[in-house]
């Protein structure tokens, strides 16, 4: 299962919360990274649209993506608030 939901649901709440401003990150296991990008790619693929491609792995609409030891978003103000 990816975070795909869980992190559309953090984001948007963060906007609520944060005049639309934007998190700090989201930060991912390798494995749920490689899950989510997989399923990125397979969905823009069977809707014809453009590949992901170079930077596009690394941001989930508009917020940026590391590579961490645990699934959270890192909101605008440091907090971290864990993903499914």
């Amino acid at each position: 299962m990816t975070l795909y939901d869980p992190m559309i649901g953090a984001l948007r709440e963060h906007w609520k919360a944060n005049a639309n401003a934007y998190p700090q990150c989201f930060e991912l296991t390798k494995v749920a990274l490689d899950d989510l990008n997989a399923d990125r790619a397979l969905l823009k693929k069977s809707i014809g649209l453009k590949p992901l491609a170079g930077g596009d792995f690394m941001m989930f609409h508009g917020a940026k993506i590391v590579i961490g030891d645990s699934n959270a978003m890192v909101s605008k103000d440091g907090t971290r608030v864990p993903l499914g």
